[in-house]
């Protein structure tokens, strides 16, 4: 509800409240992957001494999920709201995540931490379509390059914040990234 959005973000034009939190979110989200993402090879091949061939058989698997999750967000979105979709999507996918190192950490079979990796990353990732029209729906015609360009700004973050992750990598391990 904007009315209740403006009396917490009242700092900020009604009209902007959800495309801030929107925008906040993606790059917020994308801060984080790009901190954990780019390790998951290496951690299936050192970790779970999955062979490179397998890995990839693994990230050809998680498309194929995440467009069928896209198709039911997209479904249930209708009747529960797409915002609502995104965010228990979201959610659970964060669920996995835990669950994912908590599997590792208790030397639950592989293929169960290999299982929960592809659902994580699809649950994840079937929600772009979903907060993507929530924000072009709420910004004017003519300013939607603008926020559509803020996915470049995106990509930035998730490249940056690869670098951190290394340093941590280095520093802790990849099970504490």
């Amino acid at each position: 509800d904007q009315h209740r959005l403006g009396r917490v973000f009242w700092y900020l034009p009604k009209e902007r409240i959800i495309p801030f939190l929107v925008a906040t979110a993606d790059v917020t989200a994308g801060l984080a992957a790009g901190m954990s993402i780019r390790y998951f090879a290496i951690f299936l091949y050192d970790n779970l001494h999955i062979d490179p061939a397998s890995v990839q058989v693994l990230y050809i698997i998680c498309p194929l999920i995440q467009a069928s999750l896209m198709k039911i967000a997209q479904y249930l979105a209708k009747t529960w709201g797409r915002c609502r979709i995104a965010v228990a999507f979201k959610w659970i996918g964060i669920a996995l995540m835990v669950a994912m190192v908590a599997s590792y950490t208790q030397g639950f079979p592989i293929w169960l931490t290999c299982v929960i990796l592809v659902f994580r990353t699809a649950f994840m990732n079937s929600t772009s379509a979903l907060t993507k029209s929530v924000l072009m729906d709420h910004v004017p015609k003519e300013e939607r390059a603008k926020w559509g360009a803020l996915e470049s700004l995106n990509m930035f973050s998730w490249s940056g914040s690869a670098a951190i992750g290394g340093i941590l990598v280095d520093y802790r391990g990849i099970v504490f990234n």
